[in-house]
């Protein structure tokens, strides 16, 4: 499901909510992966068989990431961000999505809304040993119908 791939870029955008406003890099800046045996799926949808998370930079002023994921028959989608984490709506997407991220010192919030009424938010946070981000979803499909996930990440 489209919304469904969106959170995992979700999960990349928290790793600079620690270090905001800090000169050291990010704790969050790393790669991280999609831990399936931790992770809720929503009902009906397919698990993929990977994902991997490369943070770059993530923090309010800028969040930067790549998002791969492998689909159980092999095949491979990139998906990247490069933008702000003020939680002001961005669009201009091809398929006449918004989204907006809110990066904070400990948590980041994220809105996906589409042309057809559908969305998807999450909030993602840090374990206090940063060696996992959790993040906490819900999709809709605008029509009274809504499902919640649990996506965790390990650090790698």
């Amino acid at each position: 499901m489209r919304i469904r791939s969106i959170v995992y870029g979700i999960a990349i955008l928290v790793a600079g909510a620690a270090a905001a406003g800090a000169a050291a890099p990010s704790p969050f800046v790393a790669e991280w992966h999609w831990n399936k045996g931790a992770s809720t799926s929503i009902p009906g949808e397919p698990s993929p068989h990977e994902v991997v998370l490369n943070i770059t930079s993530a923090d309010p002023a800028h969040v930067e990431w790549t998002l791969t994921t492998v689909d159980e028959n092999g095949a491979r989608a990139v998906q990247t961000f490069s933008g702000a984490g003020d939680g002001k709506p961005v669009t201009g997407s091809p398929d006449g999505s918004t989204r907006a991220f809110t990066v904070t010192a400990t948590s980041l919030d994220s809105v996906y809304r589409y042309p057809d009424g559908s969305s998807d938010s999450a909030s993602c946070s840090l374990s206090t040993d940063r060696k996992k981000l959790t993040c906490r979803g819900s999709e809709s499909d605008g029509k009274g119908h809504s499902a919640t996930y649990v996506d965790v990440y390990d650090r790698r």
